[in-house]
């Protein structure tokens, strides 16, 4: 006990004069660790390096706190603590496990999606009829609402005309409120076309999506493979 307490006073020493001490150090362990095996009792050596020299101690040295070290019996490691992480790698690893975290939750959003568009379309074929299906319904509803703008636009000349059958007189107030209550059936039956034609153009794109994602789904040679066309 008394060469390993000298060890540890020459390490100290080390650390402040340098070089000298750290030779009288090297030498010393050895004999320390042979008389402690003489003894019949385990060499125990705790070490880390500091600057490219390893430090030693029977006990861990303060030098070696915060830093990389092992733990050694009869020259065997048996212990070893990884250095502790500065501000700016721990800061790396938070961002690496943040990434990683938005990796999986993005990995199993997609799988879902794609796990739902093959339960919604068993075939490709029953995607492209899905969507003929469809756009024929919304284009059966524009034709339909043509037919009403023609009969309102008509509808509407004609109270034109009335007007100008009077060759400058004053309207009447209930020929200006048909003609009032004309031009805003018009309005909404235009409004209703347009809106009905941005469906139609925005089923197409869902439906174009829909079926470039299945043909990625089933062509990926993924568990999905079965249901490939």
């Amino acid at each position: 006990m008394w060469l390993s307490g000298l060890i540890g006073m020459l390490m100290e020493r080390m650390m402040r004069y340098g070089n000298f001490f750290w030779g009288v150090v090297v030498a010393l362990i050895p004999f320390s660790v042979a008389a402690q095996q003489g003894k019949g009792g385990a060499a125990r050596v705790f070490s880390c390096e500091i600057n490219g020299r390893s430090v030693f101690g029977d006990t861990l040295p303060k030098e070696c706190y915060g830093r990389a070290w092992t733990e050694k019996i009869n020259g065997v490691v048996v212990y070893r603590e990884e250095a502790q992480p500065t501000p700016d790698e721990s800061a790396r690893r938070r961002e690496q496990a943040q990434r990683q975290e938005e990796a999986r939750k993005e990995a199993a959003r997609q799988k879902r999606q794609d796990d739902a568009l093959l339960e919604r379309y068993p075939s490709l074929e029953d995607l492209d009829q899905r969507r003929d299906h469809e756009i024929a319904e919304l284009d059966k509803t524009i034709g339909e609402l043509r037919v009403d703008e023609q009969r309102l636009d008509a509808r509407r000349k004609g109270l034109d005309d009335e007007v100008k059958a009077l060759k400058g007189k004053p309207v009447p107030a209930d020929l200006r409120r048909v003609r009032n209550y004309a031009d805003e059936e018009l309005a909404q039956v235009r409004a209703a076309i347009e809106r009905k034609i941005n469906e139609r153009n925005n089923l197409r794109q869902r439906f174009d999506a829909d079926r470039r994602q299945y043909l990625e789904i089933t062509s990926s040679g993924s568990a999905f493979g079965s249901k490939k066309n």
